[in-house]
């Protein structure tokens, strides 16, 4: 995906290697000034790592994993200030319940962690296919695996055991590449089941432009149940965040419609989408107040965007997403000015409007096309995806 379509809270996904992935990016990379990792353990099972790391989660505010240049797995926590790390190193042995052997550490050695718990009851992690991979959480083992289908392209397996009984199986086999990495992010979607968290996993199809695949398992009463979640642009999938900090998380994507739509894919924007798990479906939340903040923040990322590049005002794949976002806050009217005093004319980017009803596969009907110039285009648009009313 193009960086243009990162919106940070769109896709926020913690980047991560997996066991003995040692890549040229050290942890220290994810440091700053005096910044530091506190070292709790090591262990050369990585279920055993995730374990520790997830006990020691009550005691700091984000626990991770990462894979160390001797090949172990190291249980980190932080990064924290040390302006003193000797002091601080001192300090935290001689607190209760904390290893008499921590220490403190750069992280020259480590690799970027591919496992990670960074906020209440969220853990991220990544898994590159080369080996299987288990671990266990809320009651489940889940075990990730790698096979390959009929032209001997790889797609990642998860299996999920309540004991002996397999409690649910996803094969991404819709994802099949030259890997099969996955990634698997445990947090609570569902606001109607308090106390419980749900599973969202995603597989990367390959490819230049495509796409990351998603399936969110969840229990419903004594069974569990796995439902499809939207393909999205990009390796990485829905973000997981809890927006409105009521403990229970969205899932953040975007709004594939604008892809294409305006102008080619390296000159693409889109606003983002807010959705949540509701047990059997995938809700749109987008048109919730309570969400009108990350909008604004989706929104000032454009205006950060343009500001740094004042020429994306006469480009208008990015003016369709600024309107989009502008409208959904209220300020089609705003926008819409600016769009008529800015789209570029000039632009040979094919733009039609249908009409006639689709048809039953979505398309326009033979005939029924005709071309039409970028403002109407975005303005139908907007109308038929519910940003603007009427």
């Amino acid at each position: 995906m193009q960086s243009r379509l990162r919106a940070p809270l769109a896709l926020a996904v913690a980047a991560c290697l997996v066991p003995g992935a040692i890549g040229p990016a050290s942890a220290q990379s994810g440091l700053s000034g005096d910044e530091r990792w506190i070292v709790l353990a090591s262990r050369q099972d990585p279920a055993e790592a995730i374990a520790l790391a997830r006990a020691y989660r009550e005691r700091f505010e984000a626990t991770h994993v990462v894979t160390s240049s001797n090949g172990w797995n190291a249980v980190v926590a932080g990064p924290v200030p040390a302006s003193d790390p000797g002091a601080l190193q001192a300090r935290l042995r001689a607190e209760p319940g904390l290893p008499d052997d921590l220490f403190v550490s750069d992280g020259t050695r480590f690799a970027e962690p591919y496992w990670t718990a960074d906020a209440p009851r969220l853990e991220r992690l990544r898994f590159d296919g080369d080996a299987p991979l288990a671990f266990e959480a809320d009651g489940l083992t889940f075990l990730l695996d790698a096979a390959r289908d009929d032209t001997d392209l790889a797609y990642p397996t998860i299996d999920a055991y309540e004991g002996r009984r397999v409690a649910f199986s996803i094969a991404f086999e819709d994802a099949a590449s030259f890997s099969a990495g996955a990634r698997l992010t445990i947090a609570p979607l569902d606001p109607e089941a308090p106390g419980e968290r749900q599973i969202v996993t995603s597989a990367f199809t390959g490819g230049a432009h495509c796409c990351a695949v998603t399936r969110i398992a969840g229990r419903l009463g004594a069974r569990w149940l796995v439902i499809p979640g939207a393909t999205l642009d990009g390796d990485t999938g829905y973000g997981v965040r809890d927006l409105d900090g009521d403990g229970v998380y969205e899932l953040v994507g975007i709004d594939q419609s604008f892809l294409y739509a305006y102008a080619s894919y390296a000159a693409s924007f889109a606003p983002i989408v807010i959705e949540r798990y509701a047990g059997k479906k995938i809700v749109d939340l987008s048109d919730d107040p309570r969400f009108r903040r990350a909008f604004e923040d989706d929104l000032a990322w454009m205006d950060e965007a343009v500001r740094d590049e004042p020429a994306l005002w006469r480009e208008n794949g990015f003016l369709a997403a600024w309107a989009a976002s502008m409208a959904r806050l209220g300020r089609w009217e705003e926008a819409r000015a600016r769009v008529l005093a800015s789209f570029d004319r000039s632009s040979d980017w094919p733009l039609t409007i249908c009409e006639a009803p689709a048809t039953a596969d979505g398309t326009c009907p033979a005939g029924a096309e005709r071309p039409a110039a970028f403002p109407d285009v975005l303005e139908r648009h907007l109308r038929e995806r519910g940003y603007i009313g009427g």
